[in-house]
């Protein structure tokens, strides 16, 4: 019997079976790959719907942040308010305390000029009145 072309066997039938073999690993590969393919497909879809949702959620948080910006920014409009306002009150505590001062001399000033005229007689105290 002549050797095939293909190899040294003396029949067909153990090439058939290679063949055979071959077709099989083929087609575990295949349905492998089919699986492994579903698989990432899955995946693919929910990353997707995750890609979305978190999206939604940072255009969400944006919202939000530029709303607390605002806030703030009224919040720093009115602490300059009112530090302008304790200015404005510390100028005029300041001015109370000069006159509050002043009428303190005047009022020691009077007096003394008093204590120094207690020597006089009454008639004389009715008299600069």
């Amino acid at each position: 019997m002549a050797a095939e072309p293909n190899g040294q066997e003396s029949t067909g039938g153990e090439r058939l079976n290679r063949i055979e073999h071959a077709l099989e690993l083929m087609l575990n590969d295949h349905i492998l790959f089919r699986e492994e393919h579903k698989q990432l497909m899955t995946a693919q879809v929910l990353l997707t719907g995750s890609m979305e949702r978190l999206s939604d959620d940072l255009r969400q948080l944006t919202q939000r942040v530029d709303k607390v910006t605002e806030r703030v920014d009224r919040l720093g409009e009115r602490v300059d308010q009112l530090t302008a306002t304790v200015s404005e009150m510390r100028v005029g505590i300041d001015k109370m305390r000069e006159s509050t001062d002043q009428m303190r001399e005047n009022f020691d000033m009077r007096l003394r000029r008093l204590a120094g005229q207690a020597a006089v007689p009454r008639t004389d105290l009715a008299s600069l009145s």
